[in-house]
């Protein structure tokens, strides 16, 4: 006999879709939150995978930030200059 924590329930996205509209605003932002939790974990694990095998010395890593850095505060001056 073999036993499983996962029960098996076949539902079609329509029916999902259909359950979720009947939620209150509360329960679709956790279906919502829930949702996007899993997109960014599978969104970490596939940048990991690929830049995982990249290896970056702590100066060239410092190097990218400072530019960013840099970058990023150019255009906050120039926003602020434009209000």
């Amino acid at each position: 006999m073999s036993f499983t924590n996962k029960p098996t329930l076949s539902v079609s996205v329509d029916q999902v879709i259909g359950l979720v509209e009947q939620l209150s605003a509360k329960d679709k932002r956790k279906v919502a939150q829930a949702l996007r939790k899993e997109q960014l974990a599978e969104n970490i694990s596939r940048l990991h995978a690929l830049w995982g095998r990249v290896k970056l010395s702590e100066k060239e890593i410092t190097a990218v930030v400072e530019e960013v850095r840099a970058e990023r505060y150019e255009k906050s001056k120039a926003a602020k200059a434009r209000r």
